[in-house]
């Protein structure tokens, strides 16, 4: 992998009383979440961490070069445009799932870019 293609992206999942749960591990995250395979395109090495006292799963995504990078990106994008809830299957069906953060990183591993969603 290739320290250049990398980003983390920030996900909460958002009850239906506006409350954010509370992840215990970063499979129990996993499990609330539901990724769906889109986020498996071009198979990126994932590191994925808790923040925010466990309310927040970082995962950060690292890819072998710019293209599969892109291609990822391309279809998560599409996946959005498709349907405001497709890239997710939460285990609760009323439950949002919120992608609120990308942090883009410099070869240094330095933020180099953020977006807030």
């Amino acid at each position: 992998m290739a320290v250049e293609y990398k980003h983390k992206r920030y996900f909460r999942v958002r009850g239906n009383d506006s409350s954010i749960s509370t992840f215990s591990s970063t499979a129990d995250a996993n499990t609330k979440i539901g990724f769906t395979s889109v986020y498996s395109t071009s198979s990126p090495t994932k590191t994925e961490a808790l923040a925010d006292s466990g309310k927040t799963l970082v995962v950060c995504y690292e890819f072998n070069d710019k293209n599969e990078q892109i291609a990822f990106k391309n279809a998560i994008d599409g996946a959005w445009a498709e349907s405001p809830h497709s890239p997710f299957n939460p285990a609760d069906a009323t439950d949002t799932v919120e992608h609120f953060k990308t942090e883009w990183l410099a070869k240094d591993g330095s933020v180099g870019n953020t977006k807030n969603l």
